[in-house]
């Protein structure tokens, strides 16, 4: 524990002790929040990169699996539109073409800035799997 005659040292504090104090103390608190953030986020990183890993290798249910999961763990992920994208290839592949067509439908919905690109992959594998629905046999 640092004593108080070393914070006031290294906070160079003169006869104004409260807005030195107060600083010290926020900077206190952003860190304690930044590394409860990255504990937090530590799990949700193993679980998408296991999911990209299989989907990657081809092995689409068991990326399918890991999605899921992931989707339904961390729904506020900046890798929310890319996971959501990644689940309907899987059923893509899988061959559950109105499962994958559902999930690109809400890769639409919800890529905005930065997940436009998601949303434009989603809406053109979207019409490739709607003109094999509606190819008679």
């Amino acid at each position: 524990m640092i004593k108080s005659t070393k914070i006031k040292r290294m906070l160079k504090i003169s006869n104004s002790k409260g807005p030195a104090l107060f600083l010290w103390l926020a900077l206190f608190v952003c860190m304690t929040l930044l590394v409860r953030a990255d504990e937090r986020s530590a799990p949700a990183v193993d679980v998408y990169n296991k999911a990209v890993r299989l989907y990657e290798k081809g092995r689409w249910g068991q990326a399918k699996e890991l999605f899921h999961q992931y989707l339904a763990e961390y729904s506020d992920s900046p890798l929310y539109v890319t996971s959501l994208y990644y689940l309907g290839y899987c059923y893509q592949q899988l061959g559950d073409t109105r499962e994958a067509i559902s999930i690109y439908h809400k890769v639409m919905d919800e890529a905005q800035g930065g997940d436009a690109f998601w949303g434009e992959m989603a809406e053109i594998r979207t019409k490739e799997l709607e003109s094999t629905l509606n190819t008679p046999d």
